[in-house]
């Protein structure tokens, strides 16, 4: 019986196999066009613009039926909402600190609120 030579050398072969991965490897990688974010990219959270935060949130709480957002005022810089004014009890409170909360792009809340009744709803 004789023995039979590998048409490929194995030296040959693992270096073929090394390359068109290193090849394939630089080849998937994307380079971001000036002025993109690479956060789009790369799936990491975006903050929307203030504009836009501050336009969800007051939407969202003109819709809710437990808080009062007539003497509200809303601000957002960079994922950082801050919510002024009155609310009528700690309920509308917490109410309103879960809806904030709840609304995308939303990364911190702060709270400057007059609580006329603090223990009601609790």
């Amino acid at each position: 019986m004789t023995m039979r030579r590998p048409i490929i050398p194995s030296w040959l072969a693992f270096g073929v196999a090394a390359t068109l991965v290193v090849g394939v490897g630089a080849c998937s990688a994307r380079t971001l066009p000036p002025g993109s974010d690479r956060r789009v990219h790369e799936g990491l959270p975006q903050t929307p613009a203030d504009d836009v935060l501050r336009l969800r949130v007051l939407g969202v709480l003109s819709t809710a039926l437990d808080v009062n957002a007539s003497g509200l005022e809303v601000e957002a810089d960079a994922g950082l909402v801050t919510v002024r004014g009155r609310v009528a009890s700690g309920f509308e409170q917490q109410s309103l600190g879960a809806i904030v909360r709840a609304v995308p792009g939303v990364t911190r809340v702060q709270f400057d609120l007059q609580v006329e009744n603090p223990g009601a709803g609790r």
